[in-house]
């Protein structure tokens, strides 16, 4: 027997948001947005990469695919990550201020975003909407209320069986539109995005309290929870104590939120995820 739920796995009744966010979060956070493939199983419908075009940089060849990585062991906490400045071309132009980036980052991320996130562009303060974002993702948080993302359609979908519930693999297919626009970032177009408006960035990430760290070294601790992820056989059992269902199993119900979105996401669509953000990654801890 087959039911529809909650969307929400675990935690109390969230606000009104969408990934990372993460992962598709991430995506926008870094240029590469949300964070964060092309959620069924299968592959074929994935939109083209789509490059950024920031005055004064030049565009990135386009990507060779590469096979999603096995993901690492999960931490609970991430480690601190080390980071090197981002290299930008001698000749270019002269940053805004952050009051007034508005309109030259809108327009940078119009050409990065497929136009299933150009929604996300509509807000006012993005820099500072992103930061936000990008502190919450390193801690495997998934904000959904800073920025107007696509959000998974229709509600949860899961199996009855012998009084006892599992998370049915037409779920999957929910998460179809926001894995194609994670699937659709250019890996090095956003790590220029990011490298131009960086210190922008981290002046924002500053006016959030944070002392030490990075708005850059909290992306890539967050996309190291994404790789993470475990990696499951077989069905996911879950539990409804009370309106919202929660993993059966504690070790995946404690994992970061970011991971059990994965999860939810399915096989397929995690390996796709899984492939993006190892470039992501690996794009912003090596440039420089």
């Amino acid at each position: 027997m087959q039911a529809e739920g909650s969307e929400r796995i675990g935690g109390p009744p969230p606000r009104r948001r969408p990934v990372l966010f993460a992962v598709v979060a991430l995506a926008v956070i870094a240029g590469l947005g949300w964070t964060v493939r092309s959620l069924m199983v299968s592959t074929d419908t994935r939109l083209p990469p789509v490059a950024v075009q920031i005055p004064g940089l030049k565009p990135a060849e386009p990507e060779t695919p590469a096979s999603a990585p096995a993901p690492a062991a999960v931490a609970a906490t991430p480690a601190p990550v080390a980071v090197q400045p981002l290299a930008l071309p001698a000749d270019a132009p002269p940053l805004p201020s952050l009051e007034s980036s508005d309109p030259e980052v809108r327009a940078s991320l119009s050409d990065v975003l497929p136009p299933a996130a150009q929604a996300a562009l509509a807000p006012a303060e993005l820099l500072r909407r992103m930061a936000v974002m990008a502190d919450s993702f390193g801690r495997g948080k998934v904000l959904r209320d800073r920025l107007p993302l696509p959000a998974p359609a229709g509600k949860m979908q899961v199996t009855e069986r012998d009084e006892r519930i599992f998370l049915a693999p037409e779920n999957f297919s929910r998460y179809n539109t926001l894995t194609d626009i994670v699937a659709a970032i250019d890996t090095d177009a956003s790590a220029r995005w990011f490298a131009r408006y960086e210190p922008l960035l981290q002046q924002a990430w500053g006016e959030l309290g944070n002392s030490s760290g990075s708005v850059r070294g909290a992306l890539i601790a967050g996309l190291d929870l994404v790789l993470a992820t475990p990696d499951l056989e077989g069905e996911i059992e879950l539990v409804q104590p009370a309106v919202f269902y929660k993993f059966a199993d504690p070790s995946l119900e404690g994992l970061a939120d970011v991971q059990k979105l994965l999860l939810r996401a399915g096989p397929g669509n995690r390996s796709v995820i899984s492939a993006k953000a190892r470039r992501l990654r690996d794009a912003l801890a090596n440039a420089g």
